[in-house]
């Protein structure tokens, strides 16, 4: 969490404008645990803020919150707002981490709220998730509503009642976030553009050509196509288009290179293969002279042209080995075997240590899978970064649980430097997002247990009371002399513990 100084005139403003709105009764509702769900439940379109009474940014936002409440209750859409510091274990619950925290509930579920944080932004977001999802688009506005957006879907169907239209309409609630969504029933309209009905078509403003779908109306492949079809073939990837290429869902193929010359010659080039797989990997261009960094990130060393495919869900990486030359032979081989299951991620790891006695095991990524899914061990991992001061700070105590818990044989305390050693696995669980970073590995199951407990030695052995299979011992009585002084284990919540944010883009932004 970020703490920011403002000026005494600013947070009077702030506190002027709170009371102000408190002084009209207001339009937003307070839950609370007791409430929350059974209030979820009623709503078919709603707004849910999570918030913190000190957090300056949540003071900062209650004047548009409350304006837009009451705007929006005259279309019957409610905004609620629950006070995480006396609903901490809600707010866990629903991995609250940050204030404040939106919200958006449709028919009963909580869902990612991504408009902007102004009254108007608010107001307009909703009412765009209340509306119909695919509007009617007239003949004659069509070349407007194209440019409305970065990228727009229109179907072409044969009337208003048309069941292609009902499949559509369904397909645009689901990415109406990203996309816009409309439809044409004038037939000439669709013959000046060689276009058969029914089918759908996207229209990219980056763009002059458009991508026609024609075949079975099913959810799933609309879906896909609509994906796939959102960006161009052989792209830019920056900054400014990496939003785009990630809302495509689909494992990136970054070509780097270092000057305008091999920009053009690569782009001719590779681009009958970027064809080709299309629907397997977005292969895109990137300017290896503003994003060299992330090539280092993708274990590519600082030769150009270079080429790796990334899967961002799965946290995966393949570089193509630099002792080949970036061709359209080379990469139609190698995205082809990516294709076909037969690539092994590559994972950086620093070197296995030769001695590795001390009181915490030095884990590197090399050896990861064997010493953390050893079914005989609970194993316990801090994830840390040698610059990030909450793990400057954790390290004597987490050296010292080392030395206390040495001669357990089937509990080990292990240790990862995170900047140097990729995790070799795609479980959601094992997902990175910040330093110190501590999860316990069970024995027997390997279920993986985070730690949110504070730092002092008897919490951490209170968690692996709790939650190990194996019981912890040491010499002379001392984790019992521990548990005798201090605060034990107690969840607390993520935004409250010094914690460092891992960069976690994947591009330079």
């Amino acid at each position: 969490m970020r703490f920011v100084k403002y000026p005494a005139a600013f947070l009077a403003v702030i506190g002027f404008a709170a009371m102000a709105a408190e002084a009209k009764e207001s339009a937003v509702h307070i839950l609370d645990s007791n409430s929350m769900y059974n209030w979820v439940d009623r709503q078919s379109l709603a707004l849910v803020e999570f918030f913190a009474p000190w957090c300056i940014y949540c003071q900062a936002l209650e004047p548009a919150y409350e304006n837009a409440a009451s705007v929006l209750k005259e279309d019957d859409v409610s905004l609620a707002k629950l006070d995480c510091t006396q609903n901490i274990a809600l707010c866990e619950q629903l991995d609250i981490k940050g204030y404040p925290t939106l919200k958006v509930v449709l028919n009963g579920k909580l869902v990612t709220y991504n408009g902007t944080r102004q009254e108007s932004g608010i107001v307009s977001y909703m009412l765009k998730h209340k509306g119909l999802a695919v509007k009617e688009v007239q003949p004659a506005n069509l070349a407007e509503f194209k440019k409305s957006d970065h990228l727009v879907v229109v179907g072409y169907v044969k009337s208003k009642s048309a069941a292609e239209l009902a499949v559509l309409e369904e397909v645009a609630r689901d990415l109406l976030d990203d996309y816009t969504f409309g439809y044409i029933t004038d037939k000439k309209t669709a013959k000046k553009q060689n276009i058969p009905v029914p089918s759908i078509v996207v229209y990219k403003d980056d763009d002059e050509s458009m991508d026609i779908y024609s075949g079975k109306y099913l959810k799933d492949r609309i879906r896909k196509f609509i994906k796939v079809n959102s960006v161009p073939v052989m792209g830019e990837l920056s900054s400014r288009t990496f939003s785009t290429y990630s809302k495509a869902g689909l494992p990136l193929g970054l070509v780097f290179y270092n000057s305008e010359e091999l920009r053009e010659k690569l782009a001719k080039e590779l681009r009958p293969v970027a064809k080709e797989f299309r629907s397997v990997v977005s292969i895109a261009l990137v300017d290896a002279r503003v994003y060299w960094k992330h090539a280092g990130t993708l274990n590519l060393e600082f030769k150009w042209p270079a080429f790796a495919i990334q899967d961002i869900a799965k946290r995966t990486k393949y570089p193509l080995p630099q002792d080949k030359e970036v061709t359209a032979e080379e990469l139609q081989s190698f995205v082809s075997q990516y294709a076909n299951g037969k690539l092994e991620p590559n994972y950086k790891s620093s070197p296995i240590p030769e001695s590795n006695d001390g009181d915490v095991f030095k884990l590197v990524s090399k050896q990861f899978n064997d010493i953390v899914f050893d079914k005989s061990k609970d194993v316990l991992i801090l994830f840390y970064a040698p610059w990030c001061i909450h793990c400057k700070r954790l390290m004597p105590i987490y050296q010292e649980l080392g030395r206390l818990l040495k001669g357990n044989d089937r509990v080990m305390i292990a240790q990862m430097e995170a900047t140097l050693n990729d995790v070799p696995s795609s479980d959601p669980a094992l997902d990175i997002t910040g330093y110190p970073t501590v999860l316990l590995v069970r024995a027997t199951d390997n279920v993986i247990v985070p730690y949110h407990g504070n730092r002092s030695l008897n919490s951490f052995t209170e968690f692996l009371r709790a939650h190990a299979v194996h019981s912890i011992t040491a010499e002379n009585n001392e984790i019992q002399k521990i548990s005798n002084s201090g605060p034990g284990y107690m969840v607390v919540p993520k935004q409250f513990v010094g914690f460092t944010p891992k960069d976690t883009r994947h591009v330079e932004l």
